[in-house]
């Protein structure tokens, strides 16, 4: 019984040292801690350190939720069919047991799957995003952390003669600024403009300030994003099937080269609210090597139609979502954020709203896998589908 409180107490303590951030690299041995909450194996639990099956584990970090996760967990589930005897991959996800059960009602597989809700093992690794895989050999080595999607047979043939793999994994950097507010902006200040290049440690990302904030409705903040990215908030273009190049797309868009990323914060006089989004415009085109022109051009789009729409009308005024692989949760909204905010993010042309529905109302969608059929599903479960049409566009194009 002693043996097994110590035991249970050095896991215990063993987790807690590794929360505090120690971050493992590839050539570190694999920590003495146990993978749980494994639902379609032999074990409920496995200990890497102290296997005997000698088999190479790929611990590949995903969800439902990431798109881009889908075809790469097929990917590598091929290849452990393929290879049987040398490989067992873990895909490793922040999802609930019930929710990566309804995945493999749909998806059989022999890869196996492990609820990790506290995302310990994300943090573990450190890994800038999902979609990427930690690679661990007979002796529970880490020989390298990789993008998932560059796992292939050529690898695992030189994982199994032991030869050395080159980690392509991106790690996320510690940040140089942990301020509140990186671009030191306080409610004193009655405007200001900052344009700087990339933020060591920071998202790719933006910000409107809204609601009961000092900024609201004049202020707008961009980290790490790319001049596509500026320009498509700045303009309201809601899907890339609006956008057009007359020069290189890299020269555009391109987060693999942080010398092509901008961090941008603008706040307007109180006076100025409602021309935030021309003010950035402007500096956008004054300030940047690309420039941006709106056509309008016939295009494919798909039109949102109400067939019984069922969702709680509201009583905000103003609009409160967030989205993610999951689904949508707005309070606040009208059909028209919907589509152009969540849905023409998810599929693959621009969403418009022709509902006919002018009212706020509080959205909220639930999406099993995120794929186009389960994305549809979730609003055709609030009385809302989708029809395939062309319409006149606004698009973006971009020049020198």
């Amino acid at each position: 019984m002693k043996a097994i409180f110590f035991n249970l107490l050095l896991s215990i303590c063993t987790y807690s040292a590794l929360a505090q951030g120690v971050q493992i690299k590839a050539g570190d041995q694999f920590p003495d801690v146990l993978i749980k909450n494994l639902i379609n194996s032999p074990v409920k639990a496995i200990q890497l350190g102290q296997k005997h099956d000698n088999k190479i584990y790929i611990l590949n970090l995903w969800g439902t939720w990431c798109s881009p996760c889908i075809p790469e967990m097929d990917a590598l589930a091929k290849l452990q069919l393929r290879n049987p005897g040398s490989i067992q991959v873990i895909g490793i996800s922040n999802e609930k047991p019930s929710r990566l059960q309804n995945y493999l009602i749909k998806k059989t597989s022999k890869v196996w799957l492990c609820s990790d809700t506290s995302e310990f093992f994300y943090k573990l690794f450190a890994f800038a995003y999902v979609g990427q895989s930690a690679i661990v050999d007979a002796k529970g080595k880490v020989v390298a952390l990789v993008k998932s999607d560059s796992i292939n047979q050529k690898m695992i043939d030189r994982l199994v003669k032991g030869l050395t793999i080159k980690s392509t994994a991106e790690i996320k950097e510690k940040p140089v600024n942990n301020h509140d507010d990186i671009f030191a902006v306080d409610s004193t200040l009655i405007h200001s403009f900052t344009l700087r290049g990339y933020i060591k440690g920071q998202h790719s990302g933006s910000r409107r300030y809204t609601g009961k904030s000092a900024f609201d409705g004049r202020r707008i903040s961009f980290t790490n994003a790319s001049m596509a990215s500026l320009y498509k908030d700045a303009y309201g273009i809601v899907s890339e099937k609006q956008l057009i190049y007359e020069l290189p797309e890299k020269e555009v868009s391109d987060f693999d080269n942080k010398e092509t990323l901008y961090s941008l914060d603008l706040l307007v006089k109180p006076e100025e609210r409602d021309s935030l989004m021309v003010i950035l415009q402007n500096k956008l085109r004054v300030l940047l090597p690309v420039k941006a022109r709106i056509e309008y051009r016939l295009m494919p789009v798909y039109t949102l139609i109400n067939k019984n729409f069922k969702q709680k009308e509201s009583s905000d005024e103003k609009l409160s979502y967030s989205f993610s692989g999951q689904g949508y949760d707005g309070q606040g909204a009208t059909l028209a954020n919907f589509a152009n905010d969540y849905l023409s993010n998810e599929f693959s042309l621009p969403v418009v709203d022709e509902t006919g529905l002018t009212k706020r109302y509080n959205i909220k969608t639930n999406v099993a896998m995120r794929n186009r059929e389960s994305i549809l599903k979730s609003i055709n479960d609030i009385g809302l589908d989708v029809v395939k049409q062309d319409r006149k566009m606004k698009v973006l194009v971009f020049y020198k």
